[in-house]
């Protein structure tokens, strides 16, 4: 399937997708972002994101997510100081959404709506500081395209911080029982084909219901290496927790298995 049907597939996904979160959330970001003091940083699992971000100096830096699905994150990082935001993802309802938020919190961040892959020329060497969050590599089946995108984006000496799920965390996700253990249940971890989520991508309310096709993909974590190093990003520091992200290991299990990670690079 070439890149473009998979683009619109997603996006009609998510815009679908974002109803569902919305109603599960009934207003409550709306209502927060009133709130100078409101961030969506505040489960377990952001502790550690939250010690990381207290060590970069935010102040006078634009800096952007990608994708950054209704803005939530990307609002909840200008606390630390930054001057601008800007924001990109493929999903209409999600944009929309994150403007509103803006508004609301009078913040100044920027929503784009775009095929993050096509992203024009007029933020090359923009951004001093690029955030991306869990879930997000996986909507990408070409990571050196992608990070090619982050590397143009950035500054020479620009950052890069990468919070996301484990890839050994995505096995949990197809039933596997550790009291009955299938082995026929865990994909391979060198896995290259599109995966769908025909029960719904609702991680918010947890609604489950006929959705719309998606494509996603798994990653080796020597893929994400690569493709860094590959579009000039070096690795700063990369650092594994057991700290669950995506609702889908059984708490009994959470200090056998890495379940998510912090990755912090550098533009050269």
């Amino acid at each position: 399937m070439n890149h473009k049907k998979t683009t619109e597939l997603n996006r009609a996904a998510w815009n679908e997708a974002l109803g569902y979160h919305q109603r599960a959330r009934n207003n409550a970001l709306q209502e927060g972002f009133l709130r100078s003091d409101f961030t969506t940083f505040n489960r377990d699992c952001d502790d550690v994101l939250i010690k990381k971000l207290k060590s970069i100096d935010f102040v006078g830096k634009k800096i952007a997510q990608l994708p950054c699905n209704n803005g939530r994150e990307l609002l909840s990082l200008m606390r630390f100081g930054a001057k601008a935001a800007f924001g990109f993802d493929i999903s209409d309802v999600a944009i929309t959404e994150a403007r509103s938020l803006a508004e609301i919190s009078k913040l100044n961040a920027t929503f784009e709506r775009v095929d993050i892959l096509e992203l024009d020329s007029r933020y090359d060497g923009f951004f001093d500081f690029i955030y991306i969050s869990e879930g997000s590599l996986q909507w990408f089946p070409d990571l050196f395209a992608y990070f090619a995108v982050v590397a143009r984006l950035l500054k020479n000496g620009g950052e890069v911080l990468i919070f996301e799920i484990h890839p050994f965390a995505y096995f949990f996700d197809y039933g596997f029982d550790f009291e009955k253990p299938d082995i026929n249940l865990i994909p391979s971890y060198f896995d290259k084909s599109a995966h769908s989520y025909p029960d719904g991508l609702d991680y918010v309310g947890g609604v489950r219901y006929q959705a719309k096709e998606c494509r996603w993909f798994l990653h080796k974590l020597s893929d994400i290496f690569a493709g860094l190093r590959q579009n000039d990003i070096a690795i700063l520091s990369f650092d594994e927790y057991n700290l669950e992200m995506a609702n889908n290991t059984s708490a009994q299990f959470l200090d056998k298995f890495p379940l998510s990670y912090i990755l912090c690079g550098k533009r050269r």
